[in-house]
């Protein structure tokens, strides 16, 4: 049994050294393709799935894959494909969406209502909640399991107070519930304190929404009308949040916008365009941006610099994509190496008439330093040059009125090419102006 593990442990560190894949599940042929983003060979149907697949993930050496209508967790080597292990939950129970903490992880049951803990060391169940609401998208952060509560009716197909579980992953208690908007179904990690909850909308006169959870301040600290119909994220470089946001007809949407800032880059009426319906993101190391499009059975890959790539054609349904990729940034010949900026810092902080920020920019022309309030409120602009220099903030506003006393971010944002708002890259501070 040791010689087992150990070689199978050998066949994982193997990995380190291979291209980057991407996984994706295909939920209307039930199957796993597979993308090698370094060739862009694609080889679809490498493993057959359960009912209706509808999550995948990497956690520890394993695909995780849950199936929602045959109930069960699989464990899936990423080398040959096979499964290690079978988890089952309650049929009917509609297992939906998983997250993992260390040698946890934990899967919501949309019908059932239900938060299982499942020991990946047993590949058992030995927890569970009741926390109702149609539970889908789940993240554990700050020591605090968190599940989104779309309040669905099954009676009217209608939508109630949205809302996230604050559940005690050690225990399985629930904590709290915490309003957000209408139909969340799943998170986006901005920070180690930090996530955004994606609300969908009603799917008719409810639009999407994204809120903003603190961990730290144990709250809601702001929100954002994004529009359309978002369901999944992923964060790209520069702190900017991509969306998969379906579209039906025609093409699909991808909205932007940046975490730092909260400014909405490509909304509802200028979205970037994917394949049909899209249903999931995710970034590589390097920054290319891919798609799940579930109409066309396509994935899109979007580069930051340039035009979209030809997309790439995988199985029946792809809903869900996870990337393994242990490349370093900027390796890859066809993608602009990194803009080089960087706030410094700023002395006196906390200050009380004024600071000066100090900052490095190497590589575009244009940049701004902006100043942001604890609510996310662009506040002031100072345009800055490439080099490294400094600026003088006299806590202002654009009107130059004195601010109130508080907490402010100075957030560095660039535009390489002067028009091109998916270049943007941005570095933050944190300043204490005191009276």
């Amino acid at each position: 049994m040791r010689k087992l593990l150990f070689i199978m442990a050998l066949l994982s560190a193997a990995r380190v050294s291979a291209d980057p894949e991407a996984f994706i599940i295909n939920n209307l042929a039930e199957t796993l393709s597979k993308i090698n983003l370094e060739t862009g060979v694609v080889q679809n149907h490498i493993a057959t799935l359960g009912d209706t697949p509808n999550q995948v993930g990497f956690h520890d050496g394993y695909l995780y894959v849950v199936n929602s209508i045959s109930a069960n967790l699989l464990k899936i080597s990423p080398i040959d494909y096979q499964t290690v292990a079978d988890i089952p939950f309650v049929i009917g129970s509609n297992p939906y969406s998983f997250a993992f903490d260390g040698n946890y992880a934990f899967v919501s049951g949309w019908v059932s209502g239900f938060v299982y803990r499942v020991n990946l060391a047993t590949n058992e169940v030995d927890n569970q909640i009741q926390i109702g609401g149609f539970p889908e998208g789940l993240i554990v952060l700050g020591g605090k399991l968190y599940a989104a509560q779309t309040a669905f009716n099954p009676n009217d197909f209608s939508y109630g107070q949205g809302q996230i579980a604050r559940i005690d992953p050690i225990n399985m208690i629930l904590e709290d519930e915490i309003d957000v908007g209408k139909n969340p179904q799943s998170f986006v990690r901005v920070s180690n304190s930090i996530f955004h909850v994606i609300c969908t909308g009603n799917y008719t006169d409810v639009a999407g929404s994204v809120y903003i959870y603190d961990t730290a301040a144990g709250a809601v600290v702001d929100s954002l009308l994004i529009g359309g119909q978002p369901v999944n994220g992923a964060v790209a470089p520069g702190s900017i949040v991509f969306l998969a946001a379906g579209g039906w007809i025609d093409h699909g949407f991808l909205l932007a916008y940046n975490a730092q800032t909260r400014q909405i880059i490509n909304g509802i009426d200028n979205p970037v365009i994917v394949g049909l319906g899209a249903m999931d993101v995710a970034v590589d190391s390097v920054g290319f941006i891919y798609t799940c499009n579930f109409g066309d059975d396509t994935v899109s890959k979007i580069s930051l610099q340039g035009p979209p790539y030809m997309p790439f054609a995988v199985g029946d349904g792809p809903q869900s994509i996870v990337i393994l990729d242990t490349r370093i940034n900027g390796v890859n010949d066809d993608v602009p190496a990194p803009l080089q900026i960087s706030l410094i810092g700023s002395y006196p902080n906390p200050f009380n008439t004024q600071t000066t920020i100090k900052y490095s920019l190497m590589g575009t022309p244009r940049a701004n330093i902006e100043i942001i309030d604890i609510l996310g409120r662009r506040i002031n602009s100072i345009a800055v040059n490439a080099g490294s220099n400094r600026v003088i903030w006299d806590g202002t506003n654009y009107r130059g009125e004195v601010c109130a006393a508080g907490i402010y971010h100075a957030v560095l944002v660039t535009r390489a090419d002067g028009e091109a708002i998916g270049n943007n890259r941005s570095n933050v501070i944190r300043m204490v102006y005191v009276k």
